[in-house]
C-alpha cells in the first residue's frame, strides 16, 4: 500500500508539476514539499484539503482509507444487509481504524479522521476502491518501452496515460513531441546564427528542454532534456537518485569521467560521467553525482565537436577501467598568468555566472579579488567586458564588494590599497565602500592604516575618503574614538612608531573634525 508521501508524489507527477510548482499553488516552501513526499513530515488538515482539491480527488483517497473491493457483488450485498456477521469481515475493518488512530496523532486530523473512520466500516457503494480491478477486456497498461525501440539517448517516464519518452534528436510534430507534457512557464525563445532557427528552452515542471525551430525546412531538433528529479530514467534504468555503483554497472567502461562542469548545469555535483559512445558522434547521457548519488541527468545531442565533446584528455576528462576511473597518467592543465585585472574578471565571472561553486571556491575568487583590488586598473578591467559596457562591467565589482559583509583584516587592507586606484565618477561608490568598512569595524579599520605604514599623504587621502563615504556625523565622533582606543587603550600598539603613526592618523582626524564643527 502506498504511503500518503508517495501518493503526493505521484499525484505531482501525473499534474506534470515539479515540487517547485506545488509548493507555489500550496503556499508553502518547496522543501516542505519534499518533506512530505520523503514521509519525513506530513502536512495538516488545512493542507491535505487543499492537495486533495488541487488533484482532484478526495481527502480519503489522498490520505489512502478507501476500503480494498475484494468481495464480490453477492458479497457486497449481504454485507450490507448484515455487515457485523461475519468474524473475518469485522477483522478487516480494523487495519483501517489502526491507520486513522496513527495519521490523527502524526497529522492532528482530529474529528475529520473520526469520521473517514465510520466511512470505513459503513463501505458505501460510491466509493471506489484504492487498487481498481480492470474489468474483462479492458485495455492493458502500456508496455514499458525497451531500449532497443528508442536508443540509448533518451528518458523514459510514466505518465498520465502510459508511459512517454524524449530522446536527443530531429522530433516529429512540434513540441511537446508526442508527449502529454505541457510548460510551466512561458519558453524562452532566443535568434540563432541562422536567420531561420530559433532556439526554444522550456520547463515543464520536472523535465527542462532546449530545442531548435528551423521555420524554412518545417522541423524541430531537440538539444537537450535534463532533470533533476527522480521518477525519470534513461533506457537501462537509472534515474536520480540511483548510486555512482549502480550508474558503473550499467554502463561500465564506455563511460568517461569528466571533472566539475563549470557551465551552467542546475543541479550541484562534484563530478560528473558522460556516456558518449564514438558512434554517436557528441550525442551524450550525463550524469551528475553528488555525494555518491545521481543528482541530476541530461541526455544531449551532439554539437559542433562532434566526437571530441568527450574524448579522453587526461586533464579534465578521464578513462573507466574495469569500472573504476583511472587518473594514471593524470595532466595539469597550463595555467595562464594572469594580470590584476584579468585575474579579478575571471574571478568575479566565476562568482556571478557559476551558481554550483563549493564553499572552497567561492572563497577562493573572493580573495584572488580582494588581493588584486591595490594593483587594478580599472579601465583594463572595464575593457575586457562586453563591448560598449564599460560602466556596467565597473559597476558590476563595486556592487560584489558592496554586497560583502565581515571583512578580513587582510580584505580591509587590501579595499584601503585600492582607494587609490580609483578615480572618475566612480570614487564615490568606492569611497562609501571604505566609509561602510570603517563603520562595521573602526578600530580594525585603523590597525589597518597603521600597519601599512604609508607615506603621510596617502594616509591623509584615505581618511578623508573614508570619512566623504560615511553618513555625516558618524564619521568624526567614532574615528576619533577608535583612534584614541587603539593607541591608548587596546594594547595594539606597542613600538613607539607604531603609537606615533596612530597619533598622526588620530591628529588628522582631529582636523577634521575642526573643519566641519
Amino acid at each position: 500500500m502506498m504511503t500518503l508521501g508517495e501518493r503526493i508524489a505521484q499525484l505531482r507527477r501525473e499534474a506534470g508539476l515539479s515540487q517547485e510548482g506545488l509548493a507555489e499553488q500550496m503556499g508553502v516552501s518547496r522543501q516542505a514539499v519534499s518533506k512530505w513526499e520523503k514521509g519525513l513530515s506530513y502536512p495538516d488538515t488545512e493542507n491535505l484539503l487543499a492537495l486533495a482539491a488541487l488533484f482532484g480527488v478526495s481527502a480519503d483517497h489522498l490520505a489512502g482509507l478507501r476500503r480494498e473491493e475484494e468481495q464480490s457483488g453477492a458479497e457486497t450485498a449481504e454485507e450490507t444487509a448484515a455487515p457485523s456477521e461475519p468474524p473475518r469481515q469485522r477483522r478487516r475493518v480494523w487495519p483501517y481504524v489502526l491507520l486513522a488512530v496513527v495519521l490523527s496523532v502524526v497529522i492532528g486530523l482530529g474529528p475529520y479522521l473520526a469520521l473517514l473512520m465510520l466511512n470505513a466500516q459503513e463501505p458505501s457503494i460510491d466509493s471506489p476502491a484504492t487498487v481498481p480491478v480492470e474489468p474483462e477486456g479492458s485495455e492493458q497498461p502500456m508496455k514499458k518501452p525497451a531500449a532497443e525501440d528508442i536508443g540509448e539517448f533518451a528518458l523514459i517516464w510514466q505518465g498520465r496515460e502510459g508511459w512517454e519518452f524524449l530522446r536527443a534528436g530531429e522530433q516529429t510534430g512540434d513540441f511537446p513531441f508526442g508527449t502529454l507534457l505541457r510548460a510551466v512557464e512561458l519558453e524562452t525563445v532566443t535568434d540563432t546564427d541562422y536567420s531561420a532557427v530559433q532556439l526554444h528552452e522550456v520547463s515543464c515542471g520536472a523535465l527542462r528542454l532546449s530545442y531548435t525551430v528551423d521555420s524554412g525546412a518545417d522541423a524541430s531538433y531537440l538539444l537537450e532534456v535534463s532533470t533533476i528529479l527522480s521518477g525519470y530514467e534513461t533506457p537501462r534504468g537509472i534515474e536520480v537518485g540511483s548510486s555512482e555503483g549502480l550508474v558503473l554497472s550499467k554502463y561500465g567502461d564506455a563511460l568517461v569521467y569528466c571533472l566539475k562542469d563549470s557551465g551552467e548545469v542546475r543541479c550541484k555535483h562534484d563530478y560528473y560521467y558522460a556516456y558518449a559512445p564514438e558512434d554517436a558522434f557528441g550525442t551524450a547521457v550525463l550524469f551528475y553525482i553528488d555525494g555518491g548519488k545521481v543528482s541530476g541527468l541530461t541526455v544531449r545531442a551532439g554539437d559542433d565537436r562532434g566526437n571530441e565533446a568527450f574524448q579522453v584528455d587526461r586533464t579534465n576528462i578521464f578513462p573507466v577501467v574495469n569500472g573504476q576511473v583511472d587518473f594514471t597518467g593524470r595532466e595539469e592543465p597550463e595555467r595562464e598568468t594572469l594580470n590584476a585585472a584579468k585575474a579579478v574578471y575571471v574571478a568575479l565571472s566565476a562568482l556571478l555566472a557559476d551558481q554550483n561553486l563549493s564553499a572552497e571556491e567561492v572563497y577562493r575568487h573572493r580573495q584572488t579579488i580582494y588581493e588584486n583590488l591595490p594593483l587594478l586598473d580599472w579601465q583594463a578591467f572595464a575593457a575586457l567586458g562586453p563591448a560598449g559596457e564599460d560602466s556596467e562591467t565597473k559597476q558590476s565589482l563595486l556592487q560584489y564588494l558592496e554586497s560583502q559583509t565581515a571583512l578580513s583584516t587582510h580584505e580591509i587592507s587590501s579595499l584601503q590599497g585600492g582607494a587609490f586606484r580609483m578615480d572618475g565618477a566612480y570614487a564615490t561608490w568606492y569611497s562609501i565602500l571604505l566609509g561602510k568598512a570603517f563603520l562595521a569595524a573602526p578600530e580594525q579599520y585603523v590597525r589597518c592604516m597603521v600597519d601599512a605604514n604609508r607615506p603621510y599623504r596617502e594616509d591623509q587621502l584615505l581618511v578623508l575618503t573614508t570619512a566623504y563615504g560615511c553618513e555625516e556625523g558618524q564619521i568624526l565622533p567614532e574615528a576619533a574614538e577608535a583612534a584614541r582606543e587603539l593607541c591608548f587603550h587596546s594594547g595594539a600598539l606597542r613600538t613607539e612608531q607604531e603609537k606615533r603613526r596612530a597619533m598622526e592618523i588620530y591628529e588628522e582626524i582631529q582636523k577634521m573634525m575642526g573643519t566641519n564643527q
